[in-house]
């Protein structure tokens, strides 16, 4: 079993001092796979994009938000986090966003 690592001290004030522990090991990732659902095309809100229990949005595809496309990087439950023109990360509704439902990276999880 190897030596368990310290964790990571980021710099800053005593009071303000953040220490991140590392996770303990775990297994490999369950494998994705390309989701096979048939889903009809069209700009709509991604709040209205319906996902299998066993699929997964993946993050880095294009949105519409205001009128202006933005490049998203992470999908969370409600919101998304994208890049604005300056470069600046962001969180936006997924029902302020508009995609293309079947241009999405949906993939299907694995078995196993």
């Amino acid at each position: 079993m190897p030596a368990p690592r310290a964790g990571i001290r980021l710099a800053g004030s005593a009071s303000s001092r953040l220490t991140i522990k590392p996770s303990p090991p775990q297994g490999p990732r369950p494998q994705l796979e390309l989701s096979t659902k048939l889903r009809p095309g069209g700009p709509r809100r991604l709040s209205e994009v319906e996902l299998d229990e066993d699929e997964v949005l993946i993050d880095g595809f294009d949105a519409v938000l205001n009128e202006e496309r933005v490049r998203i990087t992470a999908v969370l439950e409600r919101t998304c986090v994208y890049v604005d023109r300056g470069g600046d990360r962001r969180l936006a509704r997924k029902e302020d966003l508009w995609v293309e439902a079947d241009k999405l990276p949906i993939r299907r999880r694995g078995i196993g």
